[in-house]
């Protein structure tokens, strides 16, 4: 998938009016909130799901996607690995039009089964990245670290998920620039992109 096909989807994604978080957690610390919190403020309405809530209407909430009285556009599965399929699974079977597979600095979902899964059930897939990295304003922040991925060629998770980028002539393997990008999620940010950038 070519960066501007990628582009495309996000912003087709980010132009629905109901959304999904699947995976989001009670816990304040879950950066869910934080990405639900900004697609709410561009008026977007957010159901959270999670195996472990109780179905809620009222408070956005339920157990799985069938659940949810009014059908949403599009889903953002926000997982780790071991979680992806059961997530995928539930998206599928309530016939999710839109799946964005959450994955930057840690192992997320964009995993080849996943979208494979979703593709084959007629499913158009966002694999990779956050939308975080486009909901305006973007924070310095998040808007350094989307273009180290986008280096590290997060964007374009291939079928067998193997993602290399060639800079300056010199393969980097994936795994590698994740492990110099997470020193930029500890400290003064400008500093590590510096750091990040000079290797």
């Amino acid at each position: 998938m070519g960066i501007e096909r990628y582009d495309q989807l996000v912003q087709e994604f980010l132009g629905k009016k109901r959304i999904a978080i699947w995976g989001i957690e009670d816990a304040k610390s879950d950066p869910g909130h934080l990405v639900a919190r900004k697609l709410h403020r561009q008026g977007i309405e957010v159901i959270s799901v999670n195996p472990r809530f109780s179905d809620d209407p009222t408070q956005r909430r339920a157990s799985a996607l069938a659940k949810i009285e009014m059908p949403v556009e599009a889903v953002l599965v926000y997982v780790d690995r071991p979680q992806t399929m059961e997530a995928v699974d539930d998206c599928v079977a309530a016939k999710i039009p839109m799946v964005w597979l959450h994955d930057a600095l840690s192992p997320g979902a964009a995993i080849p089964a996943a979208i494979d899964r979703l593709r084959s059930a007629g499913c158009t897939v966002i694999p990779g990245l956050c939308p975080i990295f486009y909901l305006r304003p973007v924070d310095p922040g998040h808007f350094c670290l989307k273009w180290i991925l986008r280096l590290a060629g997060k964007e374009n998770a291939q079928a067998n998920h193997v993602l290399m980028v060639n800079c300056s002539c010199k393969t980097i393997a994936v795994a590698e620039v994740g492990q110099r990008a997470a020193k930029f999620t500890q400290g003064d940010q400008r500093s590590h992109f510096c750091v990040l950038l000079a290797h």
